[in-house]
């Protein structure tokens, strides 16, 4: 029998089950380039990371840049690791992930 599952960042369903369990709530994101598509699995950011990797963005932007993919990646495939502007674009899944939420004010 053929398994036909799809992989992710090189980790099947299973083993992608174990990381949400570990982890909590767990972001997939896609960085598409000249027809070629790069994944990462991010751990949603909690405020402590949030707040160490602003600290560290406020003197020197790119570092905190990195500093939020390396505090939150859980998995990706090799290219990112390997190359610095496809990490740069991968973290903007992240604040797209922050955008993705609506909210609803109402005043009472």
């Amino acid at each position: 029998m053929e398994n036909n599952e799809k992989l992710i960042c090189g980790l099947s369903d299973a083993q992608i089950l174990q990381l949400k369990e570990k982890h909590g709530f767990l972001i997939l994101g896609e960085v598409k380039q000249a027809g070629t598509t790069y994944q990462a699995i991010f751990r949603e950011p909690d405020f402590k990371t949030l707040e160490a990797t602003g600290a560290v963005g406020e003197k020197n932007a790119i570092k905190g840049t990195i500093a939020l993919f390396d505090n939150c990646v859980i998995a990706s495939d090799d290219a990112l690791s390997q190359r610095d502007f496809l990490k740069l674009k991968a973290v903007e899944c992240l604040a797209q992930h922050m955008n993705s939420f609506n909210v609803t004010v109402k005043n009472l």
